[in-house]
């Protein structure tokens, strides 16, 4: 394996989109946005809401970027020239100008970010309500990103709405949020909003070999899916997974060996032997699984996130066995007919029930102390009944 990576070990910041085109799985936002620039309809405010590590702060920076680039590009989706009434075009910041440099280094003083999980004060909106009054110092756009902004408080939140209500045509808000339910009903009720979605594992998978082709090293198929679900959707956390096992393995091909070793978690193979035993209400043997892991070193609220999914999975499979071919972007065919039969060999209401009571469950194994402990007691008191 060949190491010319080895000190830009940090992939979600090294391969962070700079164009549109870079982004994965968030069609919809993209077009959108894009048909926005190409338009000139400029909206004051949006909201990027979505699970973290789907990309909401970056594509608000590209969008900002795009919107005070001097020189953006534009093209046809058939790769020619548009033509100014075209409705397929796209549109990219350059990255070249002044603007866009200033944007990708961090030091543009028109792109202005907001921590919202650490300046939660209603003193940070009022200097951000202070500042906007004051024209861009050197692009057309005054863009504002409030990342996290479920966090902040009462008084901020009604800061923040004061400002949104009558901003300056040269200031634009994004606000980014995990938790968009928790927005003020009046914020919401003025702003664009934007859902990202979680990104699939197929989608995941094919950016981290993309990575590792850039990087000259080594990685197998198998190693490349298990650190795409252990993300959870998310591409931010699957990269840096990424980062973490190349530092581990060194001058070694990656497989899934490595990456079991990294996060603590277990195959395919084990988990469903796993469910097997709760399928069949085998109670002694789900038991001694979970203590085996434990005792092996086994990080249980990583194998708990896996079960969880695979128990998801199993029961879309039970419900309805159209299910089958949404499945082949993240498992085999092999995998797939062990789902299926899974799905035959549990009972609906277990299923249900223990998906159910596992997903309460996973943040006390997290926390616990004993962390096989929680996990017992819900296969205790389901297989019981």
């Amino acid at each position: 394996m060949q190491k010319n990576h080895e000190h830009s070990l940090v992939f979600y910041r090294k391969y962070r989109p700079q164009k549109f085109s870079e982004f994965i799985n968030q069609e919809t936002v993209k077009k959108t946005l894009q048909n926005t620039l190409l338009l000139n309809k400029i909206s004051h405010a949006y909201l990027f809401a979505g699970v973290r590590g789907t990309g909401k702060t970056t594509m608000a920076r590209l969008f900002a970027k795009t919107l005070n680039c001097l020189n953006p590009t534009t093209e046809s989706n058939s790769g020619g020239k548009a033509t100014s009434g075209e409705p397929s075009r796209t549109i990219e910041p350059c990255n070249q100008c002044d603007a866009c440099r200033e944007i990708n280094s961090g030091r543009s003083v028109d792109l202005i970010e907001i921590d919202a999980a650490s300046n939660r004060g209603i003193d940070e909106i009022r200097d951000l309500k202070e500042g906007i009054r004051f024209s861009p110092v050197k692009a057309k756009y005054k863009v504002f990103i409030v990342d996290e902004a479920h966090m902040l408080t009462p008084a901020a939140f009604n800061a923040l709405l004061k400002t949104l209500e009558e901003p300056p045509e040269h200031a634009i808000f994004i606000l980014a949020t995990t938790e968009p339910e928790k927005l003020l009903p009046t914020i919401l009720s003025r702003v664009q909003r934007f859902d990202f979605k979680r990104l699939p594992v197929n989608e995941i998978a094919k950016k981290l070999k993309n990575i590792s082709e850039k990087e000259s090293f080594e990685i197998d198929e198998p190693a490349l899916k298990a650190i795409a679900r252990s993300a959870g959707g998310s591409i931010r956390d699957a990269e840096s997974i990424l980062s973490q096992i190349v530092a581990f393995s060194f001058d070694k091909k990656i497989t899934l060996n490595e990456v079991e070793s990294v996060l603590g978690t277990v195959r395919f193979g084990k988990i469903k032997d796993f469910l097997g035993f709760l399928a069949e209400n085998k109670l002694e043997q789900s038991i001694r699984f979970i203590n085996n892991l434990q005792n092996e070193g086994y990080q249980l609220h990583e194998v708990m996130k896996l079960v969880i999914g695979f128990l998801e999975k199993t029961l879309l499979l039970k419900l309805d066995a159209g299910q089958e071919e949404s499945l082949k972007s993240e498992f085999n065919q092999e995998e797939i007919e062990a789902l299926k039969q899974l799905a035959q060999t549990f009972e609906s209401q277990k299923l249900k029930t223990l998906l159910k009571e596992f997903m309460l469950a996973l943040p006390s194994v997290k926390k616990a102390v004993i962390p096989s402990l929680p996990i017992e007691l819900v296969i205790i008191e389901t297989l019981s009944k």
